[in-house]
């Protein structure tokens, strides 16, 4: 957590907005009528995000501030993964898991950036740790149910460290007598007596404590006690679930990797049981949104069809992205895959990692969708199989190691993780780096307003084609203040839209009669053809171009009359 906080704060300041972290600027700061409104038309699917950064920005409005819930939201992250590792391995595979997490280039990009990416990945990591948690898949249990019809307890994955029972309470961590102590009378049989073998695999050990499993009982108020506390838990999951999903709608997709954990660890049936209840609360729940996100699907209709090579290129940013730390992740997941050590670990973080990105690819075939950001949730799952296919290969390197391992070699160990994952930093410091300049986003739009203010003079009027062009102005209205918005018939809060509403082209003309010039700025891209250069072009000439970042600034000046 400490690390991923350094690398969050670090260069945190950037500078400069893109043109997403201006929508965020924008909504946030309207009113609630106002972001109410503006949903209803566009960009439902951040809806809760807005609501969330509206008292944030209104405490104090700016680009820090803007992105500060991003970075403690990679921190929690970081730290829920960490424990997952600890949970379901060992404590040195949470460590290194948290580190890799915290250390990898796209997890600190998005960590940075004013939108819900980051969010969305520390709620469902949450979800997941819930899961793990709900249904039992703890190490050595995984779903199994023992011949008694309880679960199966116990660490199978590590040596537990609390003391026996108390001879006469029934049963022992271990199935013979301890030597030197009085031989435990058996137990009056009778419907709850169970063989030695039977009553260890009772046994459930949590932290350093050994409990019993839950067993038959005298009465009902046990099960119905267990029943409660387990139907918290599943709705507790099942709220954590929803809320990623409303923070974004393709969230949603960790459902299916958590029902293919449960498949593959055979969970029971209360268990899925349990979880199918909660599962269809959190679809009940985020079905309006996704239908409302589908009237509004124009927003992405810059996206194409993606290919095989796409879906690699999301490997290479989860796993990566330098060739090195790539190939060197890939060969430890490969052994965490193969030959697991930890079967509970493999079960929860495999479908995380696999299961969504292959998922929302079959979709974008369909309807174009797929981008690496949609699925930052789902890289939780990288670090954890990475590391579980660390500790693998340091066992595999140190030998077979007895059960009661000095601590110090264990430090040692975990010492060398931490040493590797440091020198894979250093290999992507340059990464790192390019992550906190300006240019690391799609563009710069104070770069953009900076110049616009410098060529154009106060008082001259300005076309914005596409009206999105606008952002520029919205974001950094200083440079342009001085400059007539002349196309501009409602502005974007008043009108429930991002970028306000525009006149037509007579009423165009009408506003531009008696101006002497008038400047343009248009998108930078050959598919977009807004109305307004037509209208510039009939009654005035080009005088003057220049190509920016993204866009292009135009200078016309009056003609005479169209012929």
């Amino acid at each position: 957590m400490a690390v991923m906080l350094g690398l969050g704060l670090w260069g945190l300041d950037r500078g400069t907005m893109w043109r997403d972290e201006s929508v965020t600027y924008q909504m946030a700061r309207r009113t609630l009528p106002q972001i109410r409104d503006a949903l209803g038309t566009v960009d439902a699917v951040h809806g809760l995000y807005y609501l969330l950064m509206h008292p944030v920005l209104a405490l104090w409005p700016s680009e820090v501030t803007m992105r500060l819930p991003s970075v403690l939201a990679a921190v929690a992250a970081t730290a829920l993964v960490a424990a997952l590792g600890c949970r379901l391995a060992r404590p040195r595979v949470g460590l290194w898991a948290g580190l890799l997490y915290a250390t990898t280039p796209v997890v600190t990009h998005y960590a940075q950036e004013g939108r819900s990416y980051a969010l969305v990945a520390a709620s469902a990591a949450g979800a997941t740790y819930l899961l793990v948690g709900a249904a039992g898949l703890t190490p050595g249990t995984s779903g199994a149910t023992s011949r008694g019809g309880s679960r199966a307890g116990g660490q199978a994955d590590r040596p537990a460290r609390g003391p026996a029972l108390a001879p006469g309470e029934g049963t022992a961590l271990a199935p013979g007598p301890t030597p030197g102590a009085a031989p435990t009378p058996p137990p009056a049989p009778g419907p709850g007596a169970a063989s030695a073998t039977r009553v260890r695999s009772a046994v459930r050990v949590r932290g350093d404590v050994p409990r019993l499993a839950p067993g038959p009982g005298p009465g009902p108020g046990g099960s119905e006690a267990r029943g409660r506390a387990a139907g918290w838990r599943w709705a507790a999951y099942g709220g954590v679930v929803a809320a990623t999903a409303l923070l974004h709608v393709f969230a949603v997709l960790m459902l299916a990797a958590h029902a293919l954990t449960l498949l593959v660890s055979r969970a029971p049936r209360r268990v899925w049981w349990g979880w199918g209840s909660a599962a269809a609360g959190a679809v009940g729940a985020v079905v309006p949104l996704a239908l409302v996100a589908r009237r509004q699907s124009a927003q992405i209709a810059w996206m194409r069809h993606p290919t095989p090579g796409r879906l690699w290129a999301v490997v290479e940013e989860f796993a990566g992205p330098s060739g090195l730390v790539l190939a060197v992740n890939l060969l430890l997941l490969a052994i965490a895959v193969i030959r697991p050590r930890r079967r509970t670990l493999t079960a929860v973080a495999l479908p995380l990692s696999c299961v969504p990105p292959v998922l929302l690819f079959a979709l974008a075939l369909h309807r174009p969708c797929f981008h690496e950001r949609y699925l930052l949730f789902a890289l939780a799952g990288i670090p954890l199989l990475a590391a579980a296919g660390a500790d693998r290969l340091a066992e595999a390197v140190a030998g077979r190691l007895a059960e009661a391992v000095a601590g110090r070699r264990r430090a040692v160990v975990a010492a060398a993780g931490v040493l590797a994952i440091g020198c894979a930093f250093g290999w992507q410091f340059p990464l790192h780096l390019r992550e906190r300049e300006p240019l690391s986003r799609q563009d710069d739009l104070a770069a953009l307003a900076a110049a616009v203010g410098r060529l154009t003079r106060p008082g001259e009027p300005v076309l914005y084609d596409p009206p999105k062009e606008r952002r520029i102005a919205i974001a950094y209205p200083r440079p342009l203040a001085g400059l007539r918005d002349i196309a501009l018939a409602t502005p974007g809060p008043a009108s429930g839209t991002l970028y306000g509403v525009d006149v037509g082209p007579t009423e165009l003309l009408r506003r531009l009669d008696g101006a002497r010039s008038a400047w343009l700025i248009a998108a930078d891209e050959p598919e977009t053809r807004g109305p307004k250069a037509p209208v510039l072009t009939g009654h005035f000439r080009l005088a003057y171009s220049l190509c920016l970042p993204g866009v292009r600034l135009e200078r016309y000046v009056w003609a005479g009359p169209a012929h």
